[in-house]
């Protein structure tokens, strides 16, 4: 009695898993083909991992390629050509939105150094005014991304709602 390999699947957990902030700073990035199946419907899915170069060294292994955070690339299509695709471009748009929210970061940190240069009462009064300065609103809404980083508004709440939700006339 023999196992085919081919019916094997791959143990992901074994793997090397690299974090998002690595997946940022991989060099040749690849969605490697890893694996095909067939799901409890009979649908056909593939799973890939990604490769590439991280700080001059190769992440993948002869087993294949690692995770991100443990998770592996699961695509669901009619073909293995379909999936590469979808794989290849699913890792391009996760990488152009980690760069994006990056930039993002800077942006909103920027914002809250032009709020923080004035006076709490006069942030107090620009959220209450009804002819708001753009640029107000703008800072208010960028630094939304920053929650949880003990970011204080205007009347020195953590937190607070975004502008736009609390002033609805903005809309």
């Amino acid at each position: 009695m023999s196992i085919a390999a081919a019916n094997v699947a791959p143990n992901f957990l074994l793997r090397p898993s690299i974090t998002a902030e690595e997946l940022k700073r991989l060099q040749d990035p690849v969605a490697l083909f890893e694996y095909d199946g067939r799901d409890s419907d009979g649908a056909p899915y593939f799973v890939y991992t990604v490769a590439g170069w991280l700080d001059g060294m190769n992440i993948a292994t002869f087993q294949g390629g690692a995770t991100v955070g443990g998770q592996v690339i699961i695509i669901n299509a009619d073909t293995r050509e379909q999936a590469d695709f979808l794989a290849a471009d699913g890792l391009g748009a996760t990488l152009n939105a980690l760069d994006k929210d990056e930039q993002n970061t800077r942006d909103a940190h920027k914002a809250l150094e032009r709020l923080s240069s004035v006076g709490e009462q006069e942030r107090l009064n620009q959220a209450i005014r009804p002819d708001k300065n753009e640029s107000f609103v703008d800072d208010a809404e960028s630094i939304q991304k920053l929650r949880g980083d003990d970011v204080i508004l205007t009347a020195g709440r953590v937190g607070v709602p975004s502008i736009k939700s609390v002033f609805p006339s903005l809309h």
